[in-house]
């Protein structure tokens, strides 16, 4: 399990009453805000922002709070929540190897756990120490041989991989397609080492697998500029450029994780001396649901705690993670009315929805499309994502939910922002084509609460010499710095007024 640090949240779950009547907006702090979120209104990008105060449900500012809008990877902290919800903060997604006569069964409940290089890093261990131990199993069984074939079963998760709004990335790591059964992200990895001048590179695949193709065309020599691509539908991948020193390329999607996954384990058993004398190929029948193997068949587990999930999707915007979560949460809403079929993005979505309700939380226009942000065809409100922060602050697993966020100037993805906000900025980073998007958690400097979501839509590609994305995200870290300050906005305003004069 990941060690990580606790937020403190500092406020009794009781004491925190949603009065959302109880006072208007803030309107010092509104002037100042504008001043921050509209310098470059000129350009059209339109932003999107609510501040609530936890601890009364103040609304403190509002704009456009209403209107759906694209949120990229602020889509996870839905995703996250959901999950947490459904399976609670003790839960472990699992997946198992079992002994089905000649053959080997490998079933998953769409756990995007194993292999995982940042878990696996954490714990000291290569992404392949699962099947180690997988393969340490079965010698202490006195097998030597697997006489049959190795199966896998993915069907706890639909058939369909890839999301059809994702036609764009699918050669990329961050698309890596979704099972029921996944394995080092789903991607291989390829590390590319020097050898003579004008001779080609040597190269190594993590994990060792057989079927995948590497056209080696990368030659040793300067300047140092490698490249991969990878070849659409089939696990084909050409290197080119040249290479001077060891360099890891960027992680290339499989086109079939279950069979990846088998192959991965083939490869695995046979460098620890036990031969495979079958093939590889999926279970015949797809039972709608993963269903454990009968206890006595169980040769071993791999367990990943939900935390480790929700760390994954918060802290590094892990789409793999979040996409899977998404589908294993429609799952479990499904069993629970008694239907077992498998994990799907429009399961997932209703299981969303259906969270959004129960905690009274308005869901009009808000659509789920898929669970990590990655489609376009997502949308949320500013006042739904404020809410939902509010209502997961007073959670008993509130700290759970907390604890997987990103922190300013600490670690994720806001690691390297506001690195001045130390223990006062927590939440969720997000882009993608004309989207910028934080949302999270405010602590201000008297010890206040605030939940925040600040969504920029409609950026333009480029705009002039510093109005690009990282513009606008340079943006909402301003604003992250007057709530920090608030309610004594007064100087903060006078610095908002120098930043607008000096851009």
């Amino acid at each position: 399990m990941m060690r990580r640090a606790a937020i403190a949240v500092g406020i009794p779950a009781l004491s925190v009453l949603l009065l959302a009547g109880c006072a208007g907006p803030d309107a010092r702090l509104a002037s100042v805000l504008d001043r921050v979120l509209d310098r470059y209104r000129d350009t059209g990008a339109v932003v999107h922002a609510r501040v609530v105060e936890i601890a009364t449900g103040r609304v403190l500012y509002a704009r456009n709070e209403d209107l759906p809008c694209t949120p990229a990877s602020n889509h996870k902290l839905l995703t996250s929540a959901v999950g947490l919800d459904l399976f609670g903060s003790r839960h472990v997604f699992r997946t198992w190897l079992a002994a089905d006569g000649d053959n080997l069964l490998i079933v998953g409940s769409g756990d995007p756990g194993p292999g995982d290089h940042r878990l696996t890093a954490a714990m000291g261990e290569a992404p392949t120490a699962v099947l180690d131990r997988w393969v340490e199993a079965l010698r202490r069984r006195g097998a030597t041989r697997v006489a049959g074939d190795i199966i896998y079963d993915d069907s706890a998760l639909e058939s369909r991989q890839t999301h059809p709004t994702w036609r764009g990335f699918l050669t990329h790591w961050y698309a890596a397609p979704v099972s029921g059964l996944n394995f080092n992200d789903n991607c291989v990895d390829i590390t590319i080492f020097p050898t003579e001048a004008g001779k080609p590179v040597r190269f190594e695949v993590m994990p060792p697998v057989r079927d995948i193709d590497v056209i080696n065309g990368c030659l040793t020599g300067t300047p140092h500029a490698p490249m991969i691509e990878k070849q659409h539908n089939a696990n084909i991948y050409r290197l080119g450029g040249t290479c001077s020193e060891r360099t890891a390329l960027k992680s290339k999607p499989v086109n079939d994780p279950g069979a990846f996954f088998a192959d991965a384990l083939r490869t695995r058993l046979e460098a620890g001396g036990i031969s495979v004398h079958g093939r590889i190929r999926r279970a015949e029948a797809r039972a709608g649901g993963a269903v454990p193997p009968p206890a006595e068949a169980v040769v071993a587990v791999h367990e990943t705690p939900i935390t480790d999930v929700l760390w994954r999707i918060n802290k590094n915007s892990q789409n793999l993670f979040a996409d899977c979560l998404c589908k294993m949460s429609g799952r479990e809403w499904e069993r629970r009315r008694g239907r077992l079929v498998p994990g799907s993005w429009e399961n997932g979505a209703r299981a969303a929805h259906d969270f959004l309700r129960r905690q009274g939380i308005d869901d009009r226009g808000v659509v789920v499309a898929d669970g990590s942000g990655l489609s376009g065809d997502n949308k949320v409100t500013a006042r739904m994502l404020s809410d939902l922060l509010t209502r997961m602050f007073r959670r008993p697993d509130a700290h759970v939910y907390l604890a997987s966020l990103t922190a300013a100037g600490i670690d994720g993805s806001l690691g390297p922002r506001m690195t001045d906000l130390k223990g006062h900025v927590f939440g969720k980073t997000g882009y993608i084509g004309g989207v910028s998007s934080t949302s999270g958690y405010v602590r201000t400097r008297q010890g206040r609460w605030l939940a925040f979501s600040f969504i920029y839509n409609v950026i333009p590609e480029k705009t002039g010499d510093d109005t690009d994305v990282k513009a606008f995200t340079r943006l909402q870290d301003e604003a992250c710095r007057v709530l920090v300050a608030w309610p004594e906005t007064t100087a903060v305003a006078a610095s908002a007024t120098a930043s607008a004069a000096g851009e």
